[in-house]
């Protein structure tokens, strides 16, 4: 008797072939963390235990930088609140490890960037994923990608960071909010 295999966790987030669009309904969970709110002060302390740490965004992943820590993933676009950051100070690009880079226009969640992320996790070594557009909902494909263990942190602009442990209830939480955005024809 053969056994059928279980799905990846990748395999269970379906892409349409354009991509998702955030619609204005949604944008307000959002605003939600979907973790614990830090403050940076208190950011090394809760990351032991983390198997693999991801990064999305300028800030977060600068800080973490500076503080030593280099994540697994580090998605970021070289922009704080969508304004751009000065090239000559962005420690990301101090980083010695391979880059991807996509293209993921503001309020989409496109192939390209999924694919990004699934990538950046199968690897066994550190990666950064440079978007160029938008990685704010970079986060939410992470979420919904991630293996149990995993320390995902964003930024809350003008809250603090979002730390969030995946487990299958965070997989799944975020691949529902994913679902239910819009498919882009």
């Amino acid at each position: 008797m053969r056994m059928a295999s279980t799905p990846s966790k990748s395999a269970e987030l379906v892409v349409p072939p354009k991509g998702w669009r955030l619609p204005e309904s949604l944008r307000s969970e959002l605003g939600m963390p979907f973790g614990k709110l830090l403050q940076e002060k208190d950011l090394l302390d809760n990351l032991l235990g983390c198997e693999k740490i991801i990064t999305v965004g300028d800030i977060v992943s600068t800080t973490l930088i500076n503080k030593g820590v280099i994540p697994h993933i580090t998605v970021y676009d070289r922009c704080s609140e969508r304004m751009e950051l000065d090239a000559d100070e962005h420690p990301v690009d101090r980083l010695s490890v391979p880059e991807i880079l996509v293209e993921n226009p503001p309020g989409l969640i496109t192939p390209e960037l999924v694919k990004a992320i699934k990538d950046g996790l199968d690897r066994e070594d550190k990666v950064k994923v440079r978007v160029q557009g938008e990685e704010d909902l970079a986060a939410l494909v992470c979420a919904a990608l991630a293996p149990v263990g995993t320390c995902l942190l964003y930024g809350l602009p003008g809250k603090g960071v979002v730390l969030v442990h995946t487990d299958a209830k965070v997989n799944q939480a975020a691949r529902e909010l994913i679902r239910s955005m819009e498919v882009l024809k």
